[in-house]
């Protein structure tokens, strides 16, 4: 299977993950020893398929589910080189009431045979912009 295939299974697992909050489900894309990191955002660096996991429980609970709905596409097609593979994204974030938040980055993956061994997140700094200044003016509309 290509690194572009299991790249698609895991970002579909991702999607189902973040519907049914049963993160287990990844556990077999990941490298025992992986890592995450998201560079230029708030993020910690996660050491360890189990700690990733867990902050990808964490961080869906404590901000896409405070919306209403999320909503993440792909600006660009995966781009492979040997055993590397980046996409451009957007996630827009909609609560009724408020404008859209609209964050854009990119990811990319290194993977170690057929296993993600490191995830570099990059959201771009006009969206960690725009995340500050959403949080200012709606933060306290968002659900509990």
């Amino acid at each position: 299977m290509s690194i572009t295939d299991r790249f698609e299974n895991f970002a579909a697992a991702f999607e189902v993950a973040v519907r049914d909050d049963d993160w287990s489900k990844l556990e077999k894309y990941f490298a025992k020893d992986a890592t995450y990191v998201n560079i230029g955002g708030p993020d910690p660096k996660c050491e360890g398929r189990e700690a990733i996991l867990g902050y990808f429980k964490k961080d869906v609970s404590d901000f896409d589910r405070r919306f209403d709905r999320r909503t993440l596409v792909a600006l660009t097609p995966a781009a492979t080189e040997g055993n590397r593979l980046s996409r451009r994204w957007r996630c827009t974030y909609s609560l009724e009431g408020t404008p859209d938040l609209v964050v854009e980055g990119e990811a990319r993956y290194l993977f170690e045979g057929d296993f993600i061994k490191q995830i570099e997140e990059e959201p771009t700094t006009a969206s960690m912009q725009k995340v500050v200044q959403w949080m200012e003016n709606y933060a306290d509309k968002l659900h509990a």
